[in-house]
């Protein structure tokens, strides 16, 4: 399906993103929740210079992160078909089909888009729809809030009523939280567990 974790510039929503993939690709329980080992590819398209240090402090604190993660550091626009074509092609040469690719940003991924126009928006998901019918697996896409937070991810709402799922990341002074803002498959119950 199609996942994304948003929050404000500064929520630390990377950090939340390398902890998530790096459980995934050794099959690591994350915050609780069991994870299956998977495949991770993470396209740092926004902050590229500054993935080397995250990955160190990661690492300084945890271990290695397992060999299933990798790391894509080359710009993309995935409107662009034949970006899409060699985006896929690399996840099934390298034999990664079926796991999670993290586009961080979604802004980054698609660079000139009208965020707010439902076109330009409709082209994004069918993108990320296109990629993930082709690769397998799950698209997590890393995105911003608005100006105003409390009305959800940035840009126009199609987006929200697309994914199957999203994290919701905020931040208050140090304090750095995240919650479920969408499990489209998954009844309270199983939210309020995997919360706990």
């Amino acid at each position: 399906g199609i996942a994304a974790i948003f929050g404000p510039s500064g929520s630390g929503k990377s950090f939340l993103v390398l902890d998530l993939l790096a459980a995934v690709a050794s099959g690591a329980d994350w915050f609780g929740c069991r994870t299956k080992a998977a495949p991770v590819l993470y396209v740092a398209l926004e902050g590229e210079a500054g993935i080397a240090q995250r990955v160190q402090a990661y690492q300084a604190k945890h271990g290695p992160i397992a060999p299933a993660f990798r790391f894509l550091l080359q710009g993309l626009d995935i409107r662009t078909a034949t970006d899409r074509a060699d985006l896929v092609t690399a996840v099934q040469t390298a034999g990664w089909s079926g796991g999670v690719l993290c586009l961080d940003t979604l802004n980054r991924a698609s660079p000139g888009m009208d965020e707010n126009d439902s076109k330009s928006m409709g082209e994004v998901i069918t993108a990320a729809k296109a990629i993930q019918a082709a690769a397998g697996g799950v698209v997590l896409l890393v995105h911003h809030t608005g100006k105003d937070s409390v009305k959800g991810m940035r840009g126009h709402s199609s987006l929200h009523a697309a994914l199957d799922a999203a994290l919701e990341v905020t931040r208050t002074d140090y304090r750095r939280e995240w919650k479920i803002a969408k499990s489209k498959d998954a009844g309270i119950a199983e939210i309020r567990k995997a919360m706990q």
